[in-house]
């Protein structure tokens, strides 16, 4: 947007407009509907007060990581995200004119190079930017400081009395700063500035501060000022005017002084209050009610695809929200805002009573909700009300009362308590969105439990804990009808762990429910939580009709670690983890909702051939006669001695190594070591052996060791024993090949999604596919084996340091076999590749190199440019140059600095090289108009739409008269042959369709 040219962007969710117009920036850049640059042109050349506001403002707003600043022809660049108390300004960013317009140009910009370049130097949490704090860290960090020093002391308040304190007078912030009036008489002035003066003032004189809360309490329907026997000290008076009004000196501490005079309340969101009541609740408390505070990215991203939608739809501007476990109330609040601007838009806001009497009717009429902490509730009261404020004009609190919500519209109670009122009063609204993030725990109270086992969910009476988000999911029905939709924040485990409780759940859900949307964020749950790494995923669902949840058809959604989620909380998601899938594979198999995170439909298939095609399982093999399986010996509670193990070596877990283990003989268990509470059977530790660790190495990759003599392993360590080494050989062959590891990712529920990515034994290790083959094959993959494992065996005899030598070539061949065992296809292999050298790392922040570069110098290297694009064509030669007997392809290849473009272009003559690479197009722009006369360089990155942008779809193919092409980024993932089959598979359909359609209008007109 650039106002000089009368240009603007409407794309902005109403609060961040409505923050752009307090800081009023002449223009910006915008990606993804994100405005990621502000760019200011002031005439002064010294350090305005308009300067100064514009650094304050755009740290308080926290959305435009990087501001420019033009004073005539001197132009700065600042990191808005770390603001300098000192200087007064933001952290600037030191470049000459050569280095702005490189860092900054249009294609770094786009293709990520820029962000890439400021998370390293300026955003990431590493030892040279940990003096750097974005605004809201600031503030809490600031908060948890004011806390502790009112609590310290001997004469200090008490923790609740503290807190209910920090809370009021940051509400009264809010108000001041955003111009609310609350009475003249009390805080006097005319700028805001003025009444945050006047404010300090009254925090040093107690009595006026009570007077202020008993006004406020009044004001406020007894929310957040009720209790009044808050008695501070003439010191704590003191030391709290003195954090507010900022003058208080550099702590050299806890953190670099206080900003409660820097900080912005006007354009910090009101949701920040449910982070600042997170930084109040003390760890145990925490803990208790697993609260967790929701990332406001978040809500939109749900609110967009439910309230949006429906207010968008429908000639009204409510609509009927029931939040579960409230929190600070973000999805009431941000809701009502968006139920506000739809009122707005029908009837406009001229008539200042009306309107007002209309929003606060909006409000009582549509917002409900519970929790079973009551400060949660009224710091959602608050928040309605100061959303209320926001929308007034004037914002007068005396002349327009607030409704009250609480024990009416808002409720303390437990959810699964049946006999509560709300029970009653919200089935009665017939609510059209159930929302929330419910606990993240697993509970056993009692009211849970007598709610679980009156639900028939599960075969068994549940005693223990369970966990809590299966059964908000389910109770949710309760509360819905036919055309309610819900959308809950849930750790993705009740999704992938594959015990009982967890598979008769999924039954239940998938059975009562259609899924109409998945969005699965297991993949980045590093970069979602503050206070809390799980995995993630959001789930919209509505009733089910008898039979239709088999015939649904469920959007599933994914995001891979990517430094705009991380850094910009963006929700960037990608063509290819954008799938439409049928909830019927999800109600049939146990590893569908792995194989939709990281897999695609090819994946599916090959995963149902395997298991359809190879009957038995690992599994099968063992017999407890000859062939034997179990984990290893655990001390505990209720040890006893198992004599039978004295004697035998030991093999520690850090002892054990990948693809063979060397016994230390002379380290064996004593008297005193055999005192177990799980002894195991002694069958598991003798003979040979293939030890299994249930953590995997790195995070990407299963440990399998070959054992040859009797030992002993400890627990998280399981193994398949026999005396017989042909028995235990070619199952080891089998577990070490690529193909295993791949079924392995791609059905295991932790690996790639838990925050301990454990495989399990005998639903993952054991249950892998086996296709026993015939002698011959047999003998020699046993044969393979022996020679695979000579180079560790003598690593380890020889004593020697450092890593055995890897034998490639024997790998090779044992890969081979296993292929030609299990008949695996071409395209297979291809996917098998994926998974391994891409899939399995896309979880991983420090491993994204992995995944995107392809610069290798080695042209036979897997990584190498040159090796995977000639791979990446040779697919659509077979594939799509035999579609005409008269026709031929011919594939050119450009290789730009921002991206590659293929042109599939169609020929009467078979040509001389059907993989060429041209050199009469040296730029972006050239390379575009021989694809296509009309392809721009601004159509292929427009900011306005997500869908038509490369480098968030990462892809965009097209189509001419005689050639078709795409383009994609110069990243590996992209240019990967198993996503050629999947390219070249969806031009050949564009193409047989349209044939289709020709001949079938030439029917039509005959």
């Amino acid at each position: 947007m650039d106002r000089a040219d009368g240009i603007s962007y409407d794309g902005f969710a109403p609060e961040v407009k409505q923050k752009l117009e307090i800081i009023n920036p002449d223009a910006y850049y915008v990606f993804n509907q994100q405005p990621l640059l502000l760019f200011f042109y002031l005439d002064e050349n010294h350090l305005s007060t308009r300067e100064l506001d514009i650094h304050k403002q755009v740290w308080s707003f926290d959305n435009s990581p990087v501001i420019f600043i033009v004073k005539n022809q001197d132009v700065k660049v600042y990191n808005a995200l770390n603001y300098h108390k000192k200087e007064r300004t933001l952290e600037e960013i030191p470049l000459n004119a050569e280095e702005r317009q490189s860092k900054f140009s249009f294609w770094n910009l786009q293709s990520g190079l820029t962000w890439k370049w400021l998370q390293y130097e300026y955003f990431e949490n590493t030892k040279k930017n940990n003096f750097r704090k974005r605004v809201n860290d600031r503030l809490f960090q600031n908060i948890s400081s004011v806390r502790q020093i009112l609590i310290s002391k001997p004469d200090g308040l008490t923790e609740n009395e503290a807190n209910s304190l920090i809370l009021r007078l940051i509400f009264i912030r809010y108000l001041i700063d955003r111009g609310v009036k609350i009475d003249d008489d009390e805080i006097t002035g005319n700028s805001i500035d003025e009444k945050r003066f006047s404010f300090s003032k009254i925090i040093q004189d107690p009595a006026k501060l009570d007077s202020l809360f008993i006004k406020l309490n009044k004001n406020f329907n007894g929310v957040l000022f009720k209790e009044f026997d808050i008695k501070l000290t003439s010191s704590q008076s003191q030391f709290l005017a003195d954090v507010f009004k900022g003058e208080v000196q550099e702590q050299g501490t806890l953190f670099d002084g206080y900003y409660f005079h820097i900080f912005d309340f006007s354009i910090i969101p009101v949701e920040v209050i449910s982070g600042i009541y997170e930084s109040l609740i003390d760890e145990e408390k925490r803990k208790l009610d697993a609260a967790v505070y929701t990332p406001p990215f978040l809500v939109e991203y749900i609110l967009n695809d439910t309230i949006d939608k429906y207010l968008e739809n429908s000639h009204t501007s409510s609509c009927k929200i029931f939040e579960v476990a409230v929190g600070s109330g973000i999805f009431l609040v941000q809701s009502l805002r968006k139920m506000i601007e739809k009122e707005i838009n029908l009837n406009g806001k001229e008539n200042n009573k009306d309107f007002s009497t209309s929003i606060r009717n909006i409000a009582k009429n549509n917002l409900f909700g519970i929790d079973i902490n009551p400060e949660a509730l009224k710091v959602t009261c608050f928040s309605i009300y100061i959303a209320l404020l926001d929308y007034q004009n004037p914002k007068d609190i005396e002349k327009y009362p607030f409704p009250n919500f609480l024990g009416e519209n808002l409720f303390e109670a437990d959810f699964f308590d049946l006999d509560h009122k709300f029970n009653e009063i919200v089935i009665g609204q017939k609510p059209n969105f159930i929302l929330g993030n419910p606990p993240w725990k697993k509970d056993k109270s009692y009211k849970h439990l007598e709610w679980v086992n009156s639900s028939n969910t599960y075969s068994k009476k549940i005693k223990g804990k369970l966990e809590i988000a299966q059964s908000f999911l389910l109770r949710s029905n309760d509360f819905m009808q036919v055309d309610t939709v819900t959308a809950l924040i849930v750790t993705s485990t009740v999704f992938y762990n594959v015990s009982t409780t967890t598979r008769e759940f999924k039954h239940k859900f998938l059975t009562s429910f259609c899924l109409n949307k998945f969005l699965d964020l297991s993949a980045v749950k590093q970069s979602l939580f503050e206070q809390q790494e799980s995995p993630t995923s959001i789930v919209f669902y509505r009733q089910a009709k008898s039979e239709n949840h088999l015939e649904n058809s469920v959007e599933h959604l994914s995001i891979k670690v990517n430094s705009f989620l991380k850094y910009f909380k963006m929700l960037v998601i990608e063509k290819y983890d954008n799938k439409k899938i049928a909830q019927k594979h999800f109600v049939e198999n146990d590893w569908m909702f792995k194989v939709a995170l990281y897999g695609n439909i090819l994946d599916f298939g090959f995963i149902k051939r395997l298991e359809s095609q190879n009957t038995l399982k690992i599994l099968d093999l063992i017999d407890e006669k000859t062939t034997f399986k179990g984990a290893g010996i655990e001390r505990g509670l209720d040890a006893k001695p198992y004599p039978n193990l004295i004697g035998l070596p030991i093999v520690e877990n850090s002892e054990i190594n990948e693809y063979y283990t060397q016994v230390n003989k002379a380290k064996t268990l004593g008297e005193a070591d055999v005192k177990l509470s799980r002894g195991r059977k002694i069958e598991i530790f003798k003979g040979s052996k293939i030890l299994l660790k249930e953590q995997s190495k790195n995070w990407n990759k299963p440990v399998i060791s070959y054992c040859e003599s009797d030992s002993v392993f400890r627990k998280g360590t399981f193994a398949i024993s026999s005396f017989n080494k042909n028995i235990i050989k070619p199952i080891y062959g089998l577990l070490i090949s690529e193909m295993a590891t791949y079924y392995m990712f791609l059905i295991a529920s932790a690996w790639g999604v838990g925050t301990r990515p454990a495989i399990r034994f005998v639903d993952e290790f054991l249950n892998i596919p086996f296709n026993k083959p015939d002698n011959s094959l047999n003998e020699e993959l046993i044969k393979l084996v022996d020679e695979f494992l000579n180079s560790f065996r003598k690593h380890y005899s020889d004593f020697n340091l450092g890593e055995p030598e890897f034998d490639d070539k024997i790998f090779l061949k044992i890969n081979g076999l296993i292929a030609e065992i299990y008949e695996i296809k071409d395209y297979e292999k291809d996917l098998i590749d994926y998974a391994l050298n891409v899939s399995r790392y896309q979880f991983q922040e420090s491993k994204q190199d992995l995944v995107t570069d392809f610069t290798h110098f080695n042209f036979n290297h897997y990584r190498n440019q040159d090796f995977v694009l000639q791979k990446y064509a040779e697919v659509y030669l077979n594939e799509i140059g035999n579609l005409y007997e008269d026709e031929f392809i011919q594939i050119e290849i450009y290789i730009l600095d921002y991206f590659i473009a293929m042109n599939f272009v169609l020929l009467n003559v078979e040509p001389e090289e059907k993989i060429i690479y041209p050199k009469d197009k040296f730029d972006e722009k050239e390379v575009l108009q021989r694809l296509a006369d009309n392809l721009s360089i601004s159509q292929i990155t427009n900011t306005r739409d997500p869908l038509k942008n490369l480098y968030l779809q990462k892809d965009i193919k097209g189509f001419e008269n005689n050639s078709f092409y795409i383009i994609k980024p110069n990243e590996y993932k992209c240019w990967h042959r198993a996503i050629a089959w999947y390219d070249a598979a969806e031009f050949r359909n564009t193409i047989e369709q349209a044939e289709f359609n020709d001949l079938s209008n030439e029917v039509n007109d005959f």
